[in-house]
């Protein structure tokens, strides 16, 4: 057997390993914690007062809600978690893209009223940037303590 063909076999073989991890991993999203219900934005003269959100909730998840209109991100600058918590973010937007979770490599899909929500537990502590993908908009960057 030529070693190229080894090497594919071994490739093929950890792409299978690696998918199968994902699709049998356990979803948190089971464990009867209900998302964040959606909120409506208020106006007053076209110019929208939206309210962020980063609550750290004894029997919930710690829940991030961004909003996304034209060039506005509303979203909290510096969202803390603890290393171990659940973290819910939750994104409203005007367009359609991709939220992106740096570090933790999390990827959701958002559009116009179609939120995003990606729930993660926050095993790694560090400074994580949460941005739309495609338009290279960031959201926040979200800490997690030890």
């Amino acid at each position: 057997m030529k070693p190229w063909v080894r090497w594919a076999i071994l490739g093929a073989t950890l792409v299978v390993i690696v998918i199968l991890f994902v699709v049998l991993s356990p979803d948190d999203t089971s464990d009867g914690v209900s998302p964040t219900p959606p909120t409506s934005p208020s106006s007053s003269e076209g110019s929208p007062t939206l309210s962020p959100t980063a609550i750290p909730s004894p029997s919930g998840p710690t829940a991030i809600e961004v909003t996304v209109q034209g060039d506005q991100v509303q979203s909290p600058k510096r969202p803390t978690a603890t290393q171990g918590d659940e973290v819910l973010i939750v994104v409203r937007a005007d367009i359609s893209d991709h939220v992106h979770v740096h570090g933790y490599d999390l990827i959701a899909d958002v559009a116009p009223g179609a939120p995003a929500r990606i729930r993660f537990r926050a095993n790694v502590a560090g400074v994580f940037e949460v941005e739309l993908e495609g338009a290279g908009r960031p959201l926040f960057r979200l800490e997690i303590t030890p």
